[in-house]
């Protein structure tokens, strides 16, 4: 019975001083255990292998890093009371972050796509705003108006006129190079421009003259002249500088040149009679005659603004 006992301390003492795993129910002896076992010689039976306690006794006494043991067998019942040396980690090199497309770019060369541009031009006073379609086509909309009273002398006769300008611009600028500003620009434009004056006889004078032919102002007191334009809704093509939606761009010059179709002007001209029209037979139809000449005169002098000349000039500003 104490040849078995110390074959089992021997085996034991042995797997601890090899690195053998350990039950973590048996708890390991020390070289005390096996220095109270008796002395003798354990026979190898059936190919096992025996040895004596004193020639196990050097194994059993050889130092065992602990530390080490219960790192490699950690469920070891003599392990549960180490604490594992903290492992600090090294610090960690700082991680580069590749920039992405959006944080690489200027922070101010990002923008909306979206511009409004003041302007003073022959369409009148006004704004338009830029729409960015596709980096060659822009979309535009603006709208001008203005209001000025004026006296213009036409023929014979001075008109103390009021000109009313009322202009909603819809078009299609194309950039051929999308980094320049130049631009050609087509589309529509809805008007109601128009020209409103009395012609009356110049002060002191007691004669007013339409068609050529001067009346008194007690037949003729003064004439209502009207001026529109047939094409309410006109054609307009033009060239121009500046891209109000270019990228990364926030305030920028416009300039605008082209021509709208607005249509031969058409004129009306009604004569305020006098007093003594009907005096003389024939007065009414002979002023009548003059007021037709007049009204032709009239468009064949303003003919020329069919082709409505359009010059503007304007600051953008992009979102």
């Amino acid at each position: 019975m104490s040849g078995l006992k110390l074959k089992s301390v021997a085996s034991l003492t042995l797997a601890s001083a090899l690195g053998f795993g350990v039950s973590t129910s048996q708890p390991v002896l020390s070289q005390e255990v096996i220095a109270t076992s008796q002395p003798g010689e354990i026979n190898s039976v059936g190919g096992t292998f025996s040895h004596s306690a004193t020639d196990l006794q050097p194994i059993a006494q050889t130092p065992i890093d602990l530390n080490q043991f219960c790192k490699d067998y950690p469920l070891n019942s003599r392990c549960s009371q180490i604490t594992p040396p903290s492992s600090t980690p090294s610090p960690s090199a700082p991680i580069e972050v590749a920039p992405t497309e959006q944080t690489s770019q200027d922070p101010g060369g990002k923008k909306s796509g979206w511009a409004i541009t003041p302007e003073i031009g022959t369409l009148g006073l006004g704004a338009s705003v830029t729409r960015s379609i596709t980096p060659n086509f822009n979309a535009r909309v603006g709208i001008n108006t203005f209001s000025v009273g004026a006296d213009i002398t036409e023929t014979d006769v001075t008109y103390e006129a009021d000109l009313s300008l009322s202009n909603i611009s819809t078009l299609v600028d194309y950039h051929p190079a999308k980094n320049s500003g130049f631009r050609l620009t087509g589309g529509l434009v809805f008007q109601d421009n128009k020209l409103k004056g009395t012609g009356r006889p110049a002060d002191n004078i007691n004669t007013i003259t339409i068609g050529g032919t001067p009346y008194r102002v007690n037949v003729l007191e003064s004439v209502d002249a009207k001026v529109g334009f047939p094409n309410s809704v006109a054609p307009y093509l033009g060239l121009g500088w500046g891209n109000a939606v270019q990228q990364g761009k926030g305030l920028g010059f416009s300039f605008n040149l082209g021509v709208m179709f607005t249509g031969s002007p058409k004129v009306d001209v009604t004569p305020n009679f006098g007093a003594d029209v009907d005096l003389i037979p024939g007065t009414r139809e002979q002023i009548n005659t003059s007021i037709e000449k007049e009204k032709n005169n009239l468009e064949n002098d303003l003919d020329w603004l069919k082709i409505y000349p359009v010059i503007s000039l304007g600051i953008s500003y992009q979102f």
